[in-house]
């Protein structure tokens, strides 16, 4: 019997993020049919959508919603995601999902967690600092999840606005 993780993500895109990384991750949130010719995930089904009979208490959630938080500034992207996976696929798309998204969040700092479907705490926590993603087990040291990602030095979540 497998384990099941609840994965909740939530995070601002930048206003600059590209069509190409919109449609995409559209896909994988099940809000597009094709999977774009030009994806950069190796994952070819919606990855960030649970299976119509899951037992997540309150059920999956995935958003993707435009804001306009100013008048004077520009828009941004807002994304939400609560979905139950399996844990083989849970210890692939945590290895690429956050990398991916990092590069265009305008969240700096805490993102998300994953917890064991029948845990009452999360198992693992998950940040973005300037494009990159980072993981840390509660109460850890917040680790990159690239070898090319600078310290972890934040000290709260905030939005670059």
């Amino acid at each position: 019997m497998s384990l099941h993780y609840e994965w909740t993500l939530s995070l601002r895109l930048r206003p600059d993020v590209p069509p190409s990384f919109l449609d995409e991750l559209r896909f994988h949130l099940g809000l597009a049919d094709q999977l774009p010719e030009d994806a950069e995930l190796e994952i070819d089904w919606p990855c960030l959508v649970t299976e119509p009979d899951d037992a997540l208490p309150g059920g999956s959630v995935r958003s993707l919603m435009a804001q306009q938080p100013y008048s004077n500034r520009p828009g941004s992207f807002g994304l939400f995601v609560r979905t139950f996976v399996l844990d083989d696929a849970m210890y692939e798309l945590m290895s690429v999902v956050p990398p991916w998204l990092a590069r265009w969040s305008l969240t700096q700092g805490w993102i998300g967690q994953a917890r064991e479907g029948l845990a009452l705490h999360p198992w693992l926590n998950f940040y973005v600092q300037d494009g990159h993603a980072y993981a840390a087990e509660p109460g850890g040291s917040v680790e990159p999840m690239d070898d090319t990602a600078p310290p972890f030095t934040l000290r709260q979540t905030l939005d670059n606005a």
